[in-house]
């Protein structure tokens, strides 16, 4: 199903709202059901047809312009058979660490000192 067309004054609302969002062009599009293609030819029409008063982009950026990095992460085992160790997995941009009932969500570009006192901290916390 072809998507509905969207007036010149529609386009031109939508790319001023965009640019004055705060957000990048990639990510208010994405927030609001538009594909950034479309947008861009938007852009380049109006500025055809004689709309310079379109501002220039804020910053075009990637939905996963932070590549994610691995942190080693040594945890002891307790001489507590209860005791079962973390099970980490990737989720977009963050990882989540279940232990027992304690569930986090720790985002990328987390300090490695942060979360390795966290995980001291849990683990006392759950024996």
């Amino acid at each position: 199903m072809r998507a509905s067309r969207v007036s010149p004054e529609e386009q031109y609302r939508l790319i001023m709202e965009c640019r004055r969002s705060g957000l990048s062009d990639q990510q208010w599009c994405l927030n609001n059901g538009i594909k950034p293609g479309t947008f861009y030819n938007w852009v380049k029409r109006l500025r055809q047809r004689g709309r310079q008063d379109i501002p220039a982009a804020t910053g075009r950026t990637k939905l996963h312009s932070n590549p994610q990095e691995v942190v080693k992460i040594e945890v002891e085992k307790t001489g507590d058979p209860q005791m079962v160790l973390p099970e980490t997995y990737a989720v977009s941009n963050a990882m989540e660490l279940s232990v027992g009932t304690v569930h986090l969500r720790i985002p990328n570009g987390t300090d490695p000192v942060l979360l390795s006192q966290t995980l001291k901290v849990l683990r006392e916390f759950t024996c």
